[in-house]
């Protein structure tokens, strides 16, 4: 391994200014004051979404309210520099060496980015906190369950975690300093690809993230030997967003046994591709029912422009990912409920939502919202449209920028 003081200084603060690029507020708001307490901090969310960039406006904040440089630890486990030492024994040796260098005595901040490279990283972690050394941990990775299901147990109580999605559509239009929503649903809320002016820079980093995702985070992390498989229902998943899905079909289409064919799906899930939307139910027995299909969205709709452009774009389809998008940033729990021709698209914290592209609803979304509540009292009914405003109807816009309580 080349000298680690030469890695880290590409890295860190030490000799050079950190490029913090255009502030998140919302994140930095709600992770700074957590900064000063002694839990790890997790940033957790799809690659490319830009945690290692809110970790460098972390810093920079650090920096402006008085720590100093040498304080802070930054290590990018993706470096090519650290690729033949991945293991618990490079954190120890980073540490040594990182004291040797900035003769550092007080509180370190240590950042360690895409921590899932290192198996059992939460063990040394948990030693280091229990042994009350001086340290505040800021890690992020590329997987919801970034706590492996065994290891768990060790950081309970230790951790407050963050999930950073791609740019909410309000942020987007603060990015490209217009209030583009065709352009937020049709590309979607990576912040590279917002960035990028060209249509087809945009269209081919979307294709480079999603097999990025698909390989580091799912072939790679856990050995899948058929690689085509696994990219082709992921393909098939994201274009088919917000449909029902059935383990049974794709088993025999994919011709992949339905245990297997669930793991990847898991996969998928866990490494923020999909989010899973159950049928809603109060019954636990009713909601798990073979025949109550669960329905996925992809979580950034520009996958699913990249995914689907042999075909026309479902505009529909488009609208009703986007406020799935939204919601999923504020609530854990959404489901879904359909009964005969009746349909309701979300149900969320005592609201039922539909959703449609046009501002000429159809009957069929104001049926799907009535016979709910015949059935479960005490919910407030929403549709979402193109630009309607009257009671119990509001335009897209207004639910994607905060401007909607519900």
């Amino acid at each position: 391994m080349e000298n680690i003081i030469e890695i880290l200084k590409k890295w860190n603060p030490w000799e050079k200014r950190i490029e913090t690029g255009i502030i998140r507020e919302e994140y930095i708001k709600k992770i700074f004051p957590f900064m000063e307490r002694k839990e790890v901090i997790l940033l957790k969310g799809v690659r490319r979404a830009g945690k290692s960039t809110i970790f460098k406006q972390l810093m920079q904040e650090l920096l402006k309210r008085g720590v100093r440089k040498e304080q802070i630890l930054y290590i990018n486990l993706e470096d090519y520099g650290f690729a033949n030492n991945l293991n618990i024994n490079l954190f120890d040796k980073v540490l040594e060496e990182y004291k040797k260098y900035t003769k550092n005595k007080k509180k370190t901040y240590f950042f360690i980015d895409e921590v899932q490279k290192i198996t059992s990283w939460e063990k040394w972690v948990r030693t280091k906190y229990d042994l009350g050394e001086n340290i505040k941990f800021i890690i992020t990775g590329s997987s919801a369950s970034l706590l492996s299901k065994e290891l768990s147990t060790l950081l309970t109580g230790r951790n407050i975690s963050f999930t950073i999605m791609p740019l909410s559509f309000k942020e987007y239009c603060l990015f490209t300093k217009k209030e583009d929503l065709e352009g937020y649903m049709t590309h979607g809320g990576f912040p590279e690809v917002v960035l990028e002016k060209s249509e087809e820079k945009k269209n081919y980093l979307l294709q480079q993230y999603l097999e990025d995702i698909i390989h580091k985070d799912i072939i790679d992390r856990y050995n899948i030997r058929n690689t085509k498989q696994i990219m082709n229902l992921a393909q098939y998943l994201i274009s088919s967003s917000g449909s029902k899905v059935s383990i049974n079909k794709l088993s025999k289409i994919y011709g992949i046994a339905k245990d297997t064919l669930a793991t990847y799906i898991n996969y998928m899930v866990d490494a923020y591709l999909l989010s899973e939307v159950s049928y809603f139910s109060f019954s636990a027995k009713v909601k798990h029912e073979v025949s109550k299909l669960p329905k996925y969205y992809a979580l950034d709709t520009g996958l699913i422009k990249v995914v689907s452009m042999k075909y026309t774009q479902n505009t529909g389809q488009m609208f009703e990912n986007s406020v799935f998008i939204k919601l999923f940033e504020k609530y854990k729990e959404i489901s879904y409920w359909g009964e005969l021709s009746s349909e309701v698209d979300f149900i969320v914290n005592k609201t039922a939502i539909n959703v449609t592209s046009t501002d000429d609803i159809p009957k069929r979304e104001f049926k799907g919202l009535e016979d709910f509540n015949k059935k479960y009292k005490g919910f407030t009914s929403l549709i979402i449209c193109r630009s309607l405003r009257k009671e119990g109807i509001f335009p897209i816009k207004d639910l994607l920028k905060n401007e909607l309580n519900y």
